[in-house]
C-alpha cells in the first residue's frame, strides 16, 4: 500500500492490498477499495462506495458524491464497483438516490474525461463512454455498450447490449440491443455490425439479427404483432435478447428516414409554346 504523505484517507476506509493513493486525495470514511486500485492526484472517493480490484480512480475524480435531487433523502444510498474499471480525469459518479438503492457499475468499464453518471445508474461490464457523456438518473446501460462524446441521456432511458450511440446525440428513449444511432438525429440507423464482429458474433448470428431488424423496423406491423414475430420467427440466439422491447417507461428510438420524393410540375401557359421538358424530381 502506498498513500502519499499529501493525501487524506480516513481511519474509517477499508483499503485492499496494494493500493496508491495520490497527493490531494480524499478517500473518506465508510469506502472500501479492492487490492491494487488507484487513486490519483485530487481524486476524491466518497463515504459510500465499495469497489472491486484493479480500478483507476484518475486525477479529480469524483466517486459517491449525494444525489443532484431537490428532494433528496436524509439517508442516501451507495455506489457499487466491480473490478478493472478506469474513471478518467473529472469523471464524476453519484450515490443512490434512496437508502437502500446503488447505482451499479460492473466490470471492465472505461469512463473517459468527464464523464457524468447520476443516481440509481446501472452499467453492465465492458461498457465505453467517451468524453462528456452524461447520463441522467435511473438510466441502464448493458454490457459492451459504446456511449459517444457529449451524448446527453435522460433520465429513466435504457441502452440495450453492444448499441452504439453517436457523438452528440439527445437520448430521450431506450435503444434497442445491437443498434447503431446516429448522433445528429437520435435516430436508429441499422445495426452496430463492427461492434457485433468484435464481440465474436458469427456471420450467421449477425444475419440473423438483420432479419430481426427487418421485422421491427421494415415491415410496418403492429407494435404487438413485431413482439410477437419475434418471439415465432427467432426463439433463440442473439435475437432472443430483444425481449429488452417488452419493457420500458419511455418507448423506443425508431429508425431514420428520408423525406418522401417530391415532384415538382412545370406549369406552362396556354398561349406560350416551348418545348417539352420531363418533370424534375426532388431528392
Amino acid at each position: 500500500m502506498s498513500i502519499h504523505p499529501l493525501a487524506v484517507v480516513s481511519t474509517n476506509a477499508v483499503l485492499g492490498t496494494g493500493v496508491t493513493v495520490g497527493p490531494f486525495a480524499v478517500v473518506e470514511g465508510d469506502v472500501e477499495l479492492g487490492d491494487f486500485c488507484t487513486v490519483g492526484t485530487g481524486a476524491v472517493i466518497k463515504a459510500g462506495v465499495i469497489a472491486g480490484c484493479h480500478n483507476e480512480f484518475h486525477e479529480h475524480a469524483v466517486i459517491g458524491g449525494t444525489p443532484q435531487h431537490v428532494t433528496r433523502p436524509t439517508h442516501i444510498g451507495r455506489v457499487r464497483i466491480g473490478d478493472h474499471n478506469v474513471f478518467r480525469e473529472h469523471s464524476t459518479v453519484h450515490r443512490a438516490l434512496h437508502e437502500q438503492g446503488f447505482t451499479a457499475i460492473g466490470s471492465g468499464n472505461y469512463l473517459m474525461v468527464g464523464v457524468h453518471l447520476g443516481h440509481d445508474t446501472t452499467i453492465g461490464n465492458n461498457c465505453i463512454f467517451a468524453n462528456a457523456a452524461l447520463l441522467g438518473g435511473h438510466v441502464t446501460v448493458e454490457d459492451r455498450a459504446f456511449v459517444s462524446g457529449a451524448v446527453a441521456v435522460h433520465q429513466f432511458c435504457r441502452i440495450g447490449r453492444l448499441a452504439m450511440v453517436g457523438g452528440h446525440a439527445r437520448v430521450t428513449q431506450d435503444i434497442p440491443p445491437y443498434m447503431l444511432v446516429d448522433g445528429q438525429t437520435g435516430c436508429v440507423v441499422g445495426l452496430n455490425v463492427v461492434g457485433l464482429r468484435r464481440g465474436g458474433y458469427s456471420g450467421d448470428a449477425i444475419s440473423e439479427l438483420k432479419a430481426a431488424y427487418r421485422v421491427i423496423f421494415r415491415r410496418g406491423l403492429p407494435w404487438t404483432e413485431v413482439l410477437d414475430t419475434l418471439a415465432a420467427e427467432f426463439s433463440d440466439g442473439p435475437v432472443a435478447h430483444l425481449r429488452f422491447l417488452l419493457s420500458g417507461k419511455r418507448g423506443f428510438a425508431q429508425e431514420r428516414r428520408g423525406p418522401p420524393s417530391v415532384t415538382l410540375r412545370l406549369r406552362v401557359p396556354e398561349d406560350e409554346t416551348v418545348a417539352p421538358r420531363p418533370h424534375a424530381k426532388a431528392g
